[in-house]
Formats: C-alpha cells, structure tokens, sequence
C-alpha cells in the first residue's frame, strides 16, 4: 500500500515561495510562487469535473507576489497582492510533488530468497471482491507476480478474469490468445513443446506489454513448468558484480524484431531501462527476438560480454522459481520485470493468456488503494 498521508505542521511565507513543514520531513519544502500559482486546486484553476489545467500557465505574472499564506484543514491557502482568487493546494498534492508518497519497495528475490510460496487468491473472490483483486494486484506490484485459483477452465472465464484488472491488451495476436502446440497460428516458439530460456515478451514493440497473464486450461504429460526470474534482481547483481556491463546495457539499444507473413515489427531500447534516478524500471531481454545491430569493434565485444554476463544471471537455475500451473491456476506476472520461460514437455498443454497495458495495470492499483484507503479512514 502507499504509505499514509504526511500532515502538514506549518506554513511560512518567504521572499519568493511558500514553505511547508511535514510531520515527516525534518526541513522545509519551498514551493516557488509562479509554481503555487500554476498548480492551485480551486475550482477556477483547476476543473472539479475532470481534474484538468484552467489556469491559464502563460498569463501568470513572472512577478506575482504573495502577501499571505494559511493553512486550514489541510488545505494551503495562498492570497496575491493583483487581486487574483486565492490559491489552494491540498496536503496530498504538495506530498506528492515532494516525493513524500513513496510506494512500497518492490521485494527483489533470487536464489536464497525465492518465495516459498506465491501470494494466491481465490477465483471466485477476485471476481466477487475488489479487495481481493487488491491483495493480487499488490502482489504483482511487490514481488512481480501473482497467482489466482480455482478458475473455470474455459476462454470465457479467462476472458472475465483478465477484465477484473483491465482490458486485454490487442496485439497481432489477438486480445485474447491460445498458446498450445495445437493452435499454432503464429510463428512463434511459445507455440512448441520445447525448453524456453527466460526471456520478456514484446522486445519489438514501442511500448512492451506491461503485463502478462496465463490461465492454464489444460496440463496433461510431464514437465512444462513455467519458469519465473527476476529481472531487477538480476540486474542490480550485475551493476554490483561487474558496474561497466551494468552502464553498457543501461547504455546500447538494443533491437527486437518479429516477422510473420504481412508483418514486420521493430522496436529499440536498452537490455536495462533506468529511471531519472538510475533505478531499474524495465528489463528487456529475448535474444529469440533480438535483430542484428552493429557497433564499433571495440564497443560490440564489450557490449556481448555485458549481454552473455546478464545471460549467465537469468539462467542460473538457483535465481528460477517454477511454478507448475494445473487446470484452472492463472499466473499474472510484471513483463516490464520478470523473465519468464517453459521447461520442455510432452503430452498437452494448453493456456490461455493475455497482455495488460503498463498504465492500465498501474491505474487500476491506484483506484483500489484509494478506495481501500478510504474506506480504512
């Protein structure tokens, strides 16, 4: 959950900004005037209906100047010397902007840290409760997968499910789509019943899948395992182990292609996505889809040591959790963080799956920890 809202204890007025104390900051955080000015939350700022900019940003004077600052039930009120209406800032928005609403630290795991067991919801719950969806939600947020139960064993059913955190994602495949060697119509490894490495899907898009979702209708046989690796982990292992590999693949885009008769997908980015901080936030890693690309001599021999090096790490068999998924368990995974791959079988196996958008998965969570949040008030 996100942690509590941090109140404010006191406001100041200085030459050039507002100063705000938090209960859980020891300093003050300054809000420069034209900034109060473009981000007041009165209903002639900023529309009640749809949360959007009335203000208009361009007409603010450079030189506004603020003659009082007051707080009152949580809410900042700032008056100007031109008359202009007040502003008013909510504690929630200026905690916000302050990075004082941290979420909570995704838990990395690997070998000696793989969860004895994965967080599981029941299917009759996620479907009847959204505080259940909640609790799944959440554990796809924290440690980047999560299981449900129980679910009927048919397409419908996994149709339903899949709606619960959003709409399926359309891709070429579909928006809903089988995965069995039985119902091969694409060409694509997923469709075999052979080993497949620990890899993230939709290294050729844009903007690759943020979730993924597989609803085994069917298993029978022996192995075809699904096989579950943490990507963050992995790579903060390798920015310790070896920081000049960790830099190269933060660095080099790296191509992804898929071709099928009437389609030619290409797309770019770095095997490790960093944030504005260096914080990992995406890994991107399918050699079964990465395209030719060429650098310098010097720079391509460094650039395959970094990438057989992560390589090394997702296939260390002590960094994989397995799952067996029987008849009606769904696995619901973070593709933007976790490799996931099959262990070789023989006999049937049949799933079917779905991809989340990134920010549909992300508004969903935020939704349900309001509610939650402010039915716990």
């Amino acid at each position: 959950m996100v942690s509590d809202l941090p109140s404010i204890v006191a406001v100041a007025l200085t030459a050039d900004a507002i100063e705000v104390r938090f209960d859980s900051r020891a300093d003050p955080v300054r809000y420069p005037w034209t900034w109060v000015r473009d981000h007041s939350e009165d209903p002639s700022s900023l529309d009640p209906a749809t949360g959007q900019r009335l203000v208009d940003t361009f007409a603010i004077p450079a030189d506004a100047v603020a003659t009082g600052v007051a707080l009152a039930r949580g809410t900042v009120r700032v008056d100007w010397l031109d008359g202009s209406p007040p502003s008013e800032l909510s504690a929630a928005l200026l905690a916000e902007v302050a990075g004082l609403l941290a979420e909570p630290p995704k838990a990395h795991w690997g070998a000696g840290s793989i969860p004895d067991l994965l967080p599981a919801v029941d299917h009759d719950a996620v479907l009847d409760s959204d505080d259940a969806v909640l609790v799944w939600l959440d554990a796809v947020e924290r440690l980047g997968v999560g299981l449900v139960r129980g679910m009927p064993t048919t397409a419908d059913a996994a149709r339903t499910l899949a709606g619960r955190v959003a709409a399926p994602r359309s891709t070429i495949f579909g928006d809903m789509w089988r995965v069995s060697p039985e119902v091969a119509d694409h060409a694509d490894s997923a469709y075999a019943r052979t080993h497949l490495e620990p890899h993230t899907d939709g290294a050729y898009s844009h903007d690759a899948p943020g979730l993924q979702m597989f609803a085994c209708l069917e298993r029978a046989g022996a192995g075809g395992e699904s096989i579950l690796v943490d990507g963050f982990s992995a790579a903060e292992r390798l920015r310790v182990e070896a920081p000049e590999r960790f830099d190269m693949l933060a660095g080099v885009a790296v191509p992804g292609r898929y071709h099928e008769p009437g389609v030619r997908l290409r797309a770019e980015r770095p095997t490790i996505g960093l944030d504005p901080r260096g914080v990992v936030r995406q890994v991107t890693f399918n050699n079964y889809d990465r395209a030719p690309f060429l650098l310098p001599s010097d720079e391509m021999a460094c650039w395959y040591w970094a990438y057989g090096h992560f390589h090394r790490l997702v296939t260390d068999r002590a960094q994989w959790l397995v799952v067996g998924l029987d008849p009606g368990d769904v696995l619901l995974f973070d593709n933007w963080r976790v490799l996931h791959g099959r262990m070789a079988y023989t006999g049937r196996r049949a799933f079917e799956g779905c991809y989340h958008n990134r920010e549909d998965f992300e508004s969903r969570l935020r939704v349900l920890r309001t509610v939650a949040g402010a039915a716990g008030s």
